[in-house]
């Protein structure tokens, strides 16, 4: 059964997607319902049908190689063709070094009698996440890419579907696969179609970040060749779980550091953050699969599964050094953005660092909030990535300034928003949670420590900073917002998992994450959550009565909101006010008309990115070095 819907998993995206090019636009929506509804089964069925290995040999060994072979030319192929045609130079000379290092290993690694997919409970979790949001992001873009394109007189939604729906396929097989050359693959399959996307709009800029992004990716892919290149030839090593599980771990420091650095290009962590700034520029729903539940979760899932390989080693400390300074930097980027894409966009890069400072610290306590991190933080940044762009469509806008005011003119679109940022604050939510557990496991690590409550603290800054202003009230009048099922559908599902999720955290906790801790380091981190009580070594704090104070104060709010009429109140802006022409002008001290306006603070002259950027680029790169010092010396 475990093979079976293995198998299913990765042909029935596929199915969808040449569907998708098949049929015409008006079943899209029809065609997106039905894959949503498949992807929930078959990643449920995974869960069920438990832990396991499939292996894949004799005939079908072969057949599935030849395809492997076959697709990684014609991937090479694509390559060259779109980088000569654009003349982006760069990007050519990185895939001609890709094409030498295939061929290398082609001609010189002794080939396998067979392959495997290994299903542990972290491959479930992250089947969940991509089977679930992303199928959900789909069908949130239904609702979403007709006026998108109408906008931009733009006719290629089959190919942002058949991408999209290829992107989930690649994705499960690469959080499945076991098999170094078959998750290579499907890891150059995610670099691939995050270009197609990120270019969408084929105009310049779309297509200028689609190439920073294959460029950059490529540099990872070129660390992933030779990493494999090594473990092959000097250490007869072809399994993702045989780097983890050889008496060897000291000598395999090296390409350990070199497949790490191919995740942090994958989860655009310093220096290599650009790519995924750039991404911005796609539609909606491209950004919120890449930030959420496919592109840079597939980096943070490697670091992960490469845990026991570095741990408590010299590479491990630099990581973990390496994850908390990118968490804290861009977290300050963050608080001088007025785009909500490049605040969410920060965001993610910030709490990706923080996974990877975690399972860089690597005890049980930190891996376990790592894995946690990876599940909480997809499910809040996919509602917030689609509250965003279903707010550029309400207002026209994504300046967070332009969205004062919105709980009056779309309160639902605005309570799920506002959820989405609550849930990566404040406890009871898992988020917060996972944050008090990586702090915590920091505690023997000065440096990572000063660097999560930094940059803790400037995350609650920037979003503290958002939600005020979609919360407050303004002159403006109501406006018509059509409530499209195939857009709030997801959206509530979202908010729904943010909230579930966090009530049945050590639900989670015991099924998925310390099963999965116990496989990687042979022991179980000490947390506990008995009767609704979260309870570590630094503390305590009844999440479950958290939830029941709030569930109060909901019910207040509604049996009471209609008892009180407020009293309309004028506005005095500190001189003569116009009100024949509008009350928001006023006669400032050179007696001239001003228009009276508020905004939050950004501290660009402090936290901006032409201040930060290069500092960040600098500190950056010298750590990924001192990483890869620690895995020659």
């Amino acid at each position: 059964m475990l093979e079976t819907t293995v198998m299913l998993l990765i042909i029935a995206p596929i199915i969808f997607s040449l569907l998708f090019v098949a049929i015409p636009k008006s079943l899209y929506k029809v065609l997106a319902w039905a894959f949503f509804l498949v992807g929930v089964a078959t990643s449920v069925m995974l869960v069920l049908d438990g832990t396991g290995k499939v292996e894949v040999a004799g005939s079908n060994f072969a057949t599935f190689e030849s395809i492997v072979l076959i697709l990684e030319v014609l991937i090479i192929l694509y390559i060259f063709y779109v980088s000569a045609k654009h003349k982006n130079w760069p990007t050519l000379a990185l895939i001609a070094i890709s094409t030498v290092l295939t061929a290398y290993s082609f001609m010189n690694i002794e080939k396998v009698e067979s392959a495997s997919f290994n299903i542990d409970q972290l491959s479930q979790i992250m089947i969940l996440i991509v089977n679930i949001i992303g199928t959900a992001i789909i069908l949130f873009a239904t609702g979403y890419m007709d006026q998108y394109e109408e906008h931009r007189h733009l006719n290629r939604q089959k190919t942002f579907y058949f991408t999209m729906s290829f992107f989930l396929a690649a994705m499960n097989g690469l959080v499945m696969v076991d098999t170094l050359g078959w998750l290579f693959l499907f890891w150059e399959i995610t670099t691939l179609c995050s270009f197609v996307l990120i270019s969408y709009n084929q105009d310049e800029e779309g297509i200028n970040n689609g190439f920073r992004a294959l460029a950059l990716n490529l540099v990872g892919g070129i660390t992933f060749s030779i990493a494999i290149i090594l473990l092959s030839t000097k250490f007869e090593i072809s399994t993702l779980s045989g780097i983890g599980t050889t008496t060897e771990a000291a000598a395999l420091a090296l390409p350990v550091a070199l497949l790490c650095i191919a995740g942090f290009a994958k989860s655009a962590q310093m220096p290599f953050q650009s790519w995924l700034l750039g991404a911005m520029v796609a539609p909606t729903p491209v950004s919120a699969l890449l930030h959420s539940s496919t592109m840079v979760n597939a980096g943070v899932y490697i670091i992960v599964k490469l845990v026991p390989a570095f741990a408590n080693t010299s590479l491990g400390t630099a990581i973990a050094i390496y994850g908390g300074f990118t968490f804290v930097m861009c977290s300050a980027l963050a608080l001088s953005q007025r785009n909500a894409k490049r605040v969410l966009a920060y965001s993610t890069i910030a709490n990706l660092g923080l996974i990877i400072g975690s399972a860089g610290i690597g005890s049980p306590l930190a891996v376990s909030a790592a894995i946690m991190l990876i599940l909480f933080h997809a499910i809040s940044k996919a509602l917030l990535f689609l509250c965003t762009g279903e707010i550029e469509h309400t207002i026209g806008s994504r300046d967070i300034e332009d969205m004062s005011g919105l709980i009056k003119k779309a309160p639902l679109l605005t309570m799920l928003a506002s959820l989405g940022m609550i849930s990566m604050l404040l406890p009871p939510f898992g988020v917060l949670l996972t944050k008090w557990v990586s702090m915590e496991a920091a505690s023997s690590n000065p440096i990572v420590t000063i660097f999560l409550v930094l940059g803790s603290a400037l995350t609650t800054v920037y979003y503290v900073k958002w939600l005020g202003t979609i919360l407050s009230s303004t002159m403006d009048k109501n406006i018509t917002h059509h409530l499209k099922p195939e857009t709030y559908f997801p959206l509530s599902l979202l908010g729904l998992c943010i909230v579930v999720t966090s009530i049945f955290v050590f639900t989670i906790y015991n099924y998925f994450i310390q099963p999965q801790v116990e496989t990687l380091l042979n022991i179980a981190p000490a947390v506990s959550g008995q009767a609704g009580q979260f309870t570590s070594e630094i503390g305590a704090f009844a999440y479950a009565a958290i939830f029941v104070v709030l569930a109060l104060a909901i019910l207040i709010y509604f049996a009471t909101k209609n008892m009180f009429t407020p009293r309309p109140a004028g506005y005095y802006m500190c001189g003569e006010n116009n009100l024949e022409k509008d009350k928001l002008m006023f006669r400032n001290g050179l007696c001239s008309y001003d228009k009276s306006s508020v905004s939050n603070i950004y501290l660009q002259d402090t936290f901006g990115e032409n201040k930060l950027t290069t500092l960040g680029y600098a500190i950056s790169i010298l750590l990924i070095i001192a990483a890869l010092a620690g895995g020659v010396i």
